[in-house]
Order: C-alpha cells, then sequence, then structure tokens
C-alpha cells in the first residue's frame, strides 16, 4: 500500500506543471545570480571562481529558504488534496493502513519537493554561456561539490520542512495552517540571523535556524579564496547537530501527528450548531426590498464590502497568528539586531526601530499581500457564491475598491502592531523618547503608499489570471521582474520601476527635509497611474461566466464610456503631465545615468589620460584662504578659495591637471595660465602655464565652487549640503593632477571597458622609489599647508579646522573664521548646523563636542576619550600640534568616523546613539575617538609615502594606540574581547578579497581589514612579546624624524626596521611572520588534566596540538616547521557578570614539535587551560585553545 500511495503522488506531481515551473524559476534566479553583477546572493563578489564549490553551496543553501513556500505547496497538496476535493468520505472508507497512507503521500511530496532545487546545479551549470565577464573567473566543474551540497542542504531541508507542514497540514486540514508554518521556518531563520550578529550566540543562532544556513555559513566563515575555490563543507560539528536537531524535531512532529490523525470524519463545533439551528428554524415572512441607486446607496455599499471583507479577515485565526509571527518577528529584531560593532546594540532611537521594523516585517508583508489579496479576490468563486453575489444589484467599483480598502486596512493593522512592537521595546529599555509622528509619517505614511502600489498590483494580477495560483505565480513575478530587470537593461529611471519611490534616509538633524522635493512629485506620479490601474481592474472585474479574459476586454471596451472614460482621460493628462515635468527635472535639468555610462567615462578618464598626464609633475598647495557661504534653507553653497601653489619639482611645469567636483559648478583663474583643454563629460580639465612654471616659483590659483539643486533628481544626491548638518570638505575644490582614485577597481568592469586587471592599485614597495616618495598615499595631498578659513551660515554654528578668531553676525547670518595653528595636511572638513556644545581642557588644549540636541547620552565619554588620548599619546609620541580637538556630529546618510586636523566628524549613526550599558560591554564610542585622535600623529603628522604599505603608519598605528589607551583604562580582559572581534572580522574577509591578500608590510589602501583589524591582532601581540615601551620609542622616532616633515615620506620599512632594531634576536622571527608574510596558527589543547598535590596546590598537565602555516595570496596553506615562542596558561572562574576569569598562571614557552606537552602548578583549580591563552596568535579555530581539566 506505501508503494502505491507514493507512487500515485510523484506521478500527480510529474504531471503537473507547478514541479518544472519552480525547477525553471531557480535555475533563472540562480543564472542570474552567479552569471551577473548585478543580481547577487550572499554579499559582494569576491576573486574566487563564480562557480565555486563555495558558491555552490551557498546558492543552496539560500534558495532552500527560498523554497520553503514551493515545498508547502506540494506537502500540503499531498496532505489536504482529498478533503479539498472532498474525496476523502470515499477513500477513507477503503480498507487502507493509515501510515501507508500517511507516509505514502509524505515521502512522495518530500521527494518532488527535491526536484525544484536541482534548478540550482542547473542555473550554475549553464551560466557561463549567459555571462560577459572574462573566463578566467570560472574554474572547473565541481560535480562532488553539486552532490554534496544537495545532499547535506537539500535532501535535510526537503525532508524538515515536508515533515513539519504535512504534520500541519494533516492535524488541521486547513491549507492556510500549512501555510503559516512555513512561514514561521522562514521566522526562525531570521531569528537565527539577528543572534549570529554577537560573537556570543553563534553556537545557539547556528543550531536554532531551522535549514542550517547559519551553521553552513560558521563552517565557511574563515575561508580564504583558495578555500572557497576548492573545498566543501563537511558533515560534522555544528552542521550535523543542526541537521540531526531539525530533522530529529520534524519527524518526531509528523509522528504524532499521523498518530493522532483519524480516518474518522471530523465534525466542528460552528458545523453541529449549524445542524441543530436548520432543524429548529421556523419560516418567516420575507421582508419587502425597495432599491436605491443613489450615491449614498452606493457609499452603503462599498462600506458593507470594507466592513465585510476587513472583519471576516482579522477575526479568523489565522490572521491573530500571523499577528503573533509579526510580534515575534519583529520582537526579535528589535532586541538583537540593532548593533553598531563589537556586540553593541544602539540604543532604541525611533529611525533606529523604524529601519528595523521595516527589515523584518516588509518581506513577510509582501507574503501576507500576495496571499491575502488572493483570498480575497477570489473568495466569493473559491465558495461557489459568485454566481449568487455577480448577480446583486452592486456596483463594480464598490466591490474592488471595498476589497482594496480592506486589504490596505489589513496592512495597516500589520504595521501598526510593528509600531506597537517597537515603542514597547523602546520603553521596556528605558527610552521614552517615541517620536510617534516619526513612526506615522515613516511606516503608516510613505511605507503604507509604497505597500498600496504592491497591492494593487496584486489584484490585478489575480483578476487578469484565469485561477488564484496562476495569479500567486504572476504578482511575485512580476515582483520579481520589477525588482531586477531593469537594472539588468541598464535603465535607471524610476518612471518605469512600478511604484518606485526615491530612497531616502531620516535624520534627527534634517528630517525628511532634502528628499521631501522628490518624494512628493514621485509619489504623485505612481498615485495616479494606481488610479489608471485601479480603472483597468474594475473594468475587467469577472461578473457573471465571462472567464476569458479575452471577452471580458472586449465587455471593458464597451462600458468604457461616460464618468468612466471622462475619470481615465483626466487621470491619464494628469500622470503623463506629472510624468513629463519628472522627466524634466530629473533627465534634463539634472542628469541621470546608467551603470554602465558612468563606468565608460571612468575608464575612458584612464585609456585617455593615464599614460600621458600621471608622470606630469603638479604644483603643490602651500597655503589656502577659504571664503564659503553655506545657505542651509535652500541646500546651497559658494565655496571660493585663494591658494598658492608652488613648482617643487626639478623641471618646468607646462601643464596644470585639474578634477572639478560633479555636479558642483566650477569656475578657475590660474596666474599665468589659461584654459587648453576642457573635457567636461569628465569634469577634466588641462590649463597651459605660459611662461612654464619654473621650479621653486609660487603662483596665486582662485576658484569658486557652488551648488544649488535645481529641481529634483531620481535619486537625491549632493547630501553634504543639507537643510541642518551640511558636512563637506575641501575635496569639492579643484583637485590637481591625474587621480587614480577616478579608475575603475571592479575586475569585471574593467574587462568589460577593455581595461587591463589591476594586480597591483598602489605604486610597488619601494624605498628607492623618490618619485612617488616625493607624494603621500592621498591623492593631491603632498604639502604641509596654512588654512584660514572664513565661513557663513544660518545656522547656529559653522566648524572649520583651525582655532576660532572671531564671529559675528549680519543680517541674521553668522559668520566664523578660523586658522589654524599649525600647518597640516590639506585635507580639511567644514560643518554648518544647530548644535549644542560640550567642552573640556586638557593641558592647554579645548576639547568640545558638537553635538544634535537630543544626543547627549555619549558626549561626556566621548570627552574623556579625547583627554585620555591626549594624555597618553602627548607622552609617548610627542605634542600635539593644536590648541584645539572637536569631534563633530554629522548625519547618519554616511556612517563613519574620520580625522582631520585637529577635528574629528563623527556620525549621528554610530558613537552618539551607542547603548554601552553592561561593564562587559565594549566602549565603541571611547574606542572611536581614540582611534580618531591617533591619526593626528599617524597621519596628520607622520603620513606615509605614495606606495603599498602606507596605511600601516596610519590606520594600524592609530589602532595600535587606541588599544593601549583602552587597555589603560579598561584592563587587559577588554581587549581579550575587543581582539576577539578584531579577528574574526580579519578572518572572514580573507575570502571577501577581490584582488590579492596582502601581508602588512605591503597592505593596499582599500585593504581594510588587514590594516585595521590584522593590525590590531599584530600590534598587540608584538607588543606582549616585546614590550610596551620599545614599541613606543620605536613610534616616537618615528614622529622626531619625519613629523611634518618635507619629502621624502615614509614607508612602512621605516616602521619595520625600527621594530627590528629593538626585538630581541631570539624573538626577530616575528617580524617576518607578521609584517613581511601571511602566517597563521592551528594551536589545540588535545588533553587537560589536574591532580591536587598534598600542599593544596594544583598541577596542570597540556597535551598540545600545534601547527604553523604560510599562505599565499589566496589563502592556500603551506605548513612550516615551528620554532616559536607560544604561550600557556589557565583561567579562574569567571565572577558574575564577567567574561573571563582571572589569569591564574601564564608563560612563554619555546615550541619546536608539533606535539608538546607541559605541566605546571597553580594556586587554585582553574576553569580553564591551554595554549595561547589570550588568543593573541593568528588562529582560525581559537575556540579550541583552552579546556576545562579535568581529574587524573
Amino acid at each position: 500500500m506505501f508503494g502505491a500511495f507514493f507512487r500515485f503522488e510523484l506521478n500527480y506531481w510529474l504531471r503537473s506543471m507547478m514541479v518544472y515551473v519552480f525547477l525553471a524559476i531557480v535555475a533563472v534566479f540562480v543564472c542570474a545570480a552567479v552569471a551577473s553583477d548585478n543580481v547577487q546572493v550572499g554579499g559582494s563578489r569576491d576573486n574566487s571562481n563564480r562557480n565555486s564549490p563555495f558558491t555552490i553551496q551557498m546558492m543552496y543553501a539560500a534558495m532552500s529558504i527560498i523554497s520553503v513556500v514551493m515545498t508547502a505547496a506540494f506537502a500540503n497538496g499531498a496532505a489536504s488534496r482529498d478533503f479539498q476535493y472532498n474525496t476523502h468520505q470515499l477513500l477513507f472508507t477503503k480498507p487502507i493502513r493509515k501510515s501507508s497512507f500517511l507516509m505514502g503521500r509524505f515521502w512522495g511530496a518530500a521527494l518532488i519537493a527535491m526536484i525544484p532545487m536541482l534548478g540550482v546545479s542547473l542555473g550554475v551549470l549553464i551560466a557561463p554561456a549567459f555571462s560577459s565577464v572574462e573566463a578566467k573567473q570560472w574554474g572547473p566543474v565541481y560535480w562532488s561539490a553539486h552532490a554534496w551540497s544537495f545532499l547535506i542542504t537539500v535532501v535535510p531541508n526537503a525532508i524538515m520542512t515536508t515533515a513539519l507542514i504535512f504534520a500541519v497540514a494533516i492535524f488541521t486540514r486547513s491549507t492556510i495552517a500549512a501555510f503559516i508554518s512555513a512561514i514561521l521556518l522562514i521566522v526562525g531563520s531570521s531569528i537565527a540571523s539577528a543572534l549570529v550578529s554577537n560573537l556570543d550566540n553563534q553556537t545557539l543562532a547556528a543550531l536554532v535556524d531551522p535549514f542550517g544556513t547559519t551553521a553552513l555559513e560558521d563552517v565557511v566563515r574563515y575561508w580564504t579564496v583558495d578555500d572557497r575555490n576548492t573545498k566543501v563543507i563537511t558533515l560534522s560539528g555544528l552542521v550535523l547537530a543542526n541537521r540531526a536537531l531539525w530533522l530529529s524535531l520534524s519527524l518526531a512532529t509528523l509522528g504524532v501527528s499521523c498518530w493522532r490523525f483519524s480516518f474518522a470524519l471530523r465534525r466542528s463545533r460552528r458545523q453541529s450548531k449549524l445542524v441543530e439551528n436548520s432543524i429548529a428554524s421556523q419560516a418567516r415572512p420575507i421582508p419587502s426590498v425597495e432599491f436605491n441607486h443613489g450615491v449614498m446607496a452606493r457609499l452603503g455599499q462599498l462600506l458593507s464590502q470594507i466592513k465585510v471583507d476587513f472583519f471576516e479577515t482579522i477575526k479568523s485565526n489565522v490572521f491573530i497568528v500571523l499577528v503573533f509571527v509579526t510580534l515575534l518577528n519583529v520582537s526579535v529584531a528589535l532586541i538583537f539586531s540593532d548593533e553598531v560593532g563589537f556586540g553593541l546594540n544602539a540604543l532604541p532611537v525611533t529611525y533606529n526601530m523604524v529601519d528595523l521594523i521595516r527589515g523584518s516585517m516588509y518581506a513577510f508583508l509582501l507574503g501576507i499581500i500576495a496571499f491575502y489579496t488572493g483570498v480575497l479576490v477570489w473568495k466569493e468563486r473559491d465558495a461557489k457564491l459568485d454566481e449568487v453575489y455577480d448577480a446583486l444589484p452592486q456596483a463594480t467599483w464598490t466591490i474592488f475598491v471595498g476589497k482594496l480598502v480592506a486589504m490596505m486596512l489589513i496592512v495597516a493593522i500589520i504595521l501598526s502592531v510593528g509600531i506597537l512592537v517597537g515603542i514597547v521595546v523602546q520603553a521596556s529599555q528605558g527610552y521614552t523618547r517615541f517620536q510617534l509622528g516619526l513612526y506615522v509619517k515613516a511606516i503608516l505614511g510613505l511605507d503604507l503608499i509604497s505597500l498600496f502600489f504592491l497591492v494593487l498590483l496584486s489584484m490585478a494580477s489575480h483578476i487578469v489570471s484565469p485561477n488564484k495560483y496562476i495569479g500567486y505565480f504572476l504578482f511575485i513575478a512580476l515582483v520579481v521582474c520589477n525588482t531586477f530587470v531593469w537594472s539588468l537593461l541598464e535603465i535607471a529611471t524610476r518612471l518605469v520601476r512600478y511604484g518606485s519611490l526615491p530612497d531616502y534616509t531620516y535624520s534627527d538633524m534634517f528630517g525628511f527635509a532634502p528628499y521631501r522635493s522628490a518624494l512628493i512629485p514621485f509619489a504623485a506620479y505612481w498615485l495616479l497611474f494606481a488610479t489608471l490601474l485601479s480603472i483597468g481592474c474594475i473594468l475587467l472585474w469577472q461578473r457573471g461566466k465571462e472567464r476569458q479574459l479575452i471577452t471580458r476586454f472586449r465587455t471593458a471596451a464597451r462600458r468604457f464610456k461616460g464618468p468612466i472614460a471622462a475619470t481615465t482621460g483626466f487621470a491619464f493628462v494628469l500622470w503623463l503631465g506629472m510624468g513629463g515635468w519628472i522627466f524634466y527635472n530629473t533627465m534634463i535639468r539634472n542628469e541621470l545615468l546608467a551603470s554602465s555610462e558612468s563606468e565608460r567615462l571612468q575608464a575612458s578618464y584612464e585609456k585617455e589620460f593615464k599614460k600621458i598626464h600621471q608622470s606630469l609633475p603638479q604644483p603643490n598647495v602651500t597655503s589656502v584662504k577659504y571664503n564659503i557661504d553655506v545657505y542651509p534653507e535652500k541646500r546651497a553653497i559658494r565655496f571660493s578659495g585663494h591658494q598658492t601653489i608652488v613648482n617643487r619639482s626639478d623641471r618646468p611645469i607646462e601643464l596644470l591637471l585639474l578634477n572639478f567636483a560633479d555636479g558642483f559648478e566650477t569656475t578657475v583663474s590660474v596666474e599665468n595660465a589659461s584654459l587648453k583643454n576642457s573635457y567636461e563629460d569628465r569634469e577634466y580639465y588641462v590649463y597651459q602655464f605660459s611662461p612654464p612654471m619654473e621650479p621653486g616659483q609660487s603662483l596665486s590659483m582662485d576658484y569658486v565652487v557652488s551648488y544649488e539643486p535645481d529641481g529634483f533628481e531620481n535619486s537625491v544626491s549632493k547630501l553634504s549640503i543639507v537643510q541642518n548638518g551640511s558636512f563637506f570638505n575641501n575635496l569639492i575644490a579643484p583637485q590637481i593632477g591625474y587621480q587614480p582614485g577616478n579608475e575603475l577597481t571592479n575586475r569585471n568592469d574593467r574587462a568589460k571597458n577593455d581595461l587591463p586587471e589591476n594586480q597591483d592599485l598602489m605604486p610597488v614597495l619601494d624605498p628607492e622609489d623618490f618619485v612617488n616618495r616625493k607624494q603621500t598615499y592621498i591623492a593631491g595631498i603632498n604639502e604641509w599647508v596654512e588654512v584660514e578659513t572664513t565661513i557663513s551660515t544660518t545656522n547656529r554654528y559653522a566648524v572649520a579646522p583651525g582655532s576660532l578668531v572671531k564671529s559675528w553676525e549680519v543680517d541674521g547670518r553668522r559668520y566664523f573664521k578660523y586658522k589654524v595653528d599649525h600647518p597640516s595636511l590639506n585635507f580639511y572638513s567644514f560643518i554648518s548646523a544647530d548644535f549644542e556644545v560640550a567642552t573640556n581642557r586638557w593641558n592647554g588644549v579645548d576639547l568640545e563636542v558638537y553635538y544634535h540636541p537630543d544626543h547627549v547620552w555619549n558626549v561626556e565619554n566621548m570627552l574623556r576619550s579625547m583627554r585620555d588620548s591626549l594624555e597618553y599619546y602627548s607622552a609617548n609620541f610627542g605634542p600635539y600640534k593644536h590648541k584645539q580637538a572637536r569631534i563633530i556630529e554629522f548625519p547618519r546618510t554616511a556612517v563613519f568616523a574620520q580625522a582631520f586636523p585637529g577635528t574629528m566628524p563623527y556620525s549621528e549613526g554610530i558613537g552618539f546613539i551607542a547603548d554601552i550599558g553592561e561593564q562587559d560591554d565594549i566602549d565603541m564610542v571611547y574606542y572611536v575617538v581614540a582611534h580618531e585622535m591617533a591619526h593626528q600623529w599617524w597621519a596628520h603628522q607622520v603620513i606615509g609615502a605614495n606606495m603599498q604599505g602606507s596605511t600601516l603608519l596610519s590606520e594600524t598605528l592609530a589602532q595600535y594606540s587606541a588599544l593601549m589607551v583602552m587597555e589603560k583604562q579598561f584592563g587587559r580582559d577588554m581587549m581579550r574581547k575587543f581582539l576577539q572581534y578584531e579577528m574574526d572580522g580579519y578572518l572572514r574577509s580573507r575570502g571577501s578579497e577581490r584582488l590579492k591578500e596582502r601581508p602588512l608590510l605591503t597592505v593596499e589602501a582599500s585593504q581594510g581589514y588587514i590594516h585595521y583589524q590584522k593590525g590590531s591582532c599584530v600590534m598587540y601581540y608584538l607588543k606582549e612579546m616585546i614590550g610596551e615601551d620599545k614599541i613606543n620609542s620605536v613610534l616616537k622616532g618615528l614622529v622626531d624624524r619625519f613629523g611634518y616633515q618635507n619629502p621624502p615620506f615614509p614607508t612602512s620599512l621605516d616602521l619595520v626596521n625600527g621594530l627590528r632594531q629593538v626585538t630581541p634576536e631570539d624573538l626577530q622571527y616575528l617580524l617576518e611572520d607578521m609584517f613581511e608574510e601571511i602566517t597563521l596558527f592551528a594551536n589545540r589543547t588535545e588533553v587537560a588534566t589536574y591532580e591536587k598535590l598534598g600542599d593544596g596546590t594544583y598541577k596542570i598537565h597540556l597535551q598540545l596540538n600545534c601547527r604553523k602555516f604560510r599562505a599565499d595570496d589566496k589563502g592556500k596553506e603551506t605548513e612550516i616547521p615551528l620554532n616559536d615562542w607560544i604561550e600557556i596558561g589557565a583561567f579562574a572562574k569567571p565572577e558574575p557578570g564577567r567574561r573571563y576569569g582571572k589569569t591564574l598562571f601564564r608563560e612563554r614557552k619555546l615550541i619546536t614539535t608539533n606535539e608538546p606537552s607541559f605541566d605546571f602548578l597553580v594556586d587554585e583549580l582553574p576553569s580553564k587551560v591551554g595554549v595561547d591563552p589570550f588568543a593573541l596568535l593568528i588562529d582560525r579555530q581559537p575556540k579550541d585553545n583552552l579546556k576545562s581539566p579535568s581529574a587524573l
């Protein structure tokens, strides 16, 4: 009997087009994702092959989650088909075994659910035929990766999801309940994703993810490019635990449901009540009916339609469950997902709550819209009552509009639930600045409008479809096409992307102000189109037996007259007019380029100018006087400068090369020079000196840069100029010389534009290359410059570099004059906003924090970090050269902190809203300030030459400096936790390298994971090995030798050679391991035992396994012999609220074999013992360094 039901289920689905349609959808999506850069799964492109085993495994993992809806269709169909077609009463009277019936259906559905997932392999295999990328980005076909990924991902996920959904379906006999169980599985996966951002939660997240994706990601977390190209995931560890856990739970659930299943007829209480009532009913007179077709009657019909559809939906158990799922999903996201770095959450400010509600709800809402619009449109036909309802004297528009409004009310309720959860989470964390207006404007305003367009599209899809399931498919297909097709076609305008509104970022500093001018016309344009689409839906609404679409189009044409035609014509004219207005603003008054056109211009810049212009000598700027006028209310600026330029080269300069800021209007006047060539499409201008500028000669250069929005844009740009919080730098001034930063860097983009692959983005490290040592690694900034600034604004403050000389007010405008206290790099920022100012003072230096009045939480912490940093850096590296140190908040349109001479802009979106509460929290605010303060020495006193390794002198040394300040303030335990995140960041980023992984000595400026994360780990480890004083003596020597000095600028070799001089002979190998090579370790404690001695002490015995490796630029490792000093240690049990216990033992051992063993004594029984106890070595599995000792 089992075989009969199993074969029937297979044959039933294999004869259905649904299986093959799903297979085609998966194959097409995967093919597009692998072949194109415009459709991506799993983040940005890396240097691994596009068809690598890693890609295959991640595609299978991602599609397993997406395909749960497909699985739900198969599982529910197998479980409820007999009830749906009312054949169960006949079938259940036959002599069949329950187990055979249920297991045959279940295993048939599970096997069928696996078939569409073969589209992953099909998509990857056919992708090269549809891709324009170069052939070397494709590797060999790894059939084993295809087979193994299918086996460990698809097979268990298909069985697990089918079992759970099938169990729910046979227990409830409800299609809706089955699909809700599928949604709950997706919610479970999103909960795991929310948990995994904190390193402490990774094991829990890997186990709770129903699909095992988080466990798979944990395995590949530290894979290198070489690993991604060659390895497959093994069924072990967390992957095995996850698969076993969820298969066991799902099959157990299925077993319980099968045990409770009965062939007996199930009668609900409602059905019993209906039978009793029908028996007791009596004949009653029929009331007289009076027809009324007036406006009030139509409005009554409309309200009645809304009431019936709305209340029938929200009173259902299904809707209540969906609201509960919404509560759960949003709550988890709001509590766990708002991380600003190092496991630290942000304060629950309202704009973050809004963003998290969107992120956690909207994919879920898309499913609800798709499902419920189908339910509402097909409700009467599903109930076989359509002919009755179609015969009622009710206007068609009241039916359609009533269902549309009911659906929008349902969406609004779910959104309101999300808002309520957000407010409750805020209140539970003691945050009471709820900003209800922001919730309403963002979620119940702009977002509800966007969701309205989706609701209408879904209803239209069902109206033109011959059945509900085709309607579902058509809607999803249209959404997918609308999301991806326009970018594939390189059509950028929002005039064709259905329902598209300009992206916006709310800021407490300026609200929605910069975006209003674009949001309003685009919203009006699509609302007018929605009006036309609604009229079309009304005309095509099916009433009666007119099921063929062509017939309904003919009927619609006959009905298209009178008020309907007039309304349509009026709306069409308005729509065309609004479209014309948008076209005029976005594509005539403003420029709108497709991505390919932007790439072409970048490529032509390199092709035409690099060879002939990059080597030409150019003058340096030696002094600048800025006059800046900011007009916040108009988002306008006038930025003028008078600067002195000097020829520092040894030959005359004939051509001056200038790059103007894109989108700004610039005029230039250069002494003794005139314009020779202009390339306006690339904002590149060549001036001819007459006579040539002689060596040592100084000339003047004046310019005016201005910007004022001209109408509105397709996507709002120039967000550096806003109503409150304008933040811009002097890079908007004309930049001198050829700019390598304007070149294409993506290897695929370069290949498409016939450019050679960039192996090195920076000149090769060479201390004898004095041409590049005359330049810093910041393009065009090669001189220490004197700067004066006069800046005016209508905001409360305008801040520029240097000491405030004076301020005054004229006609409502405030003027501020600043002068830099010491010549500095020509790299400055300017900010204008309505600030509050907190001040302090350290040794004659004014400390200031300019902040938004509502963002006071971390201001004192910032002042403390500035003070502590100045104390440490001045004592160890040399004096601070400015009379002030300022931190200045800027809007969260960008999220970073950056150091300029004496000023450090800091985004509203990170430090100002970080929630530092627990004693074990990493104080990210304090750290970031310490890092930016360190740049006042590393980059703004000592700046690296224009070659590889230069960021070692700026970013890595700023990291080390900040670590020392933090260690003095918070202690060594906090450094352990901080370095754990840094190590994780470095190891996790290696696999995403787009070029080559470089050793720290030759790091590229773009390789942040090396000069930040690896740099932190390396410098702290070196400090532990040779001592803080020795390192600081070398760093002070760098400042003394190169601080504010003219070229040649230093290289990374100057630092490493200095370290070599203070490093003991037996530790010299460290410099090669950490700076010159890519070195990793694999250390593990195999055995840890203890024996209590008679004097109360404990003898600890360790058996270790230690390995050392060298990696190439793709991460391929080669084992090398050990001859290293490595620590062993022991820790006590942590005190309550603490992450680590006190150190009981710590000693350095020379390890020369792979399996050493050691014995040592401690005064108390340790909680953990092992090798490299502080995880200072770069080790891809640091969790196995320590073990709890067991008794002998």
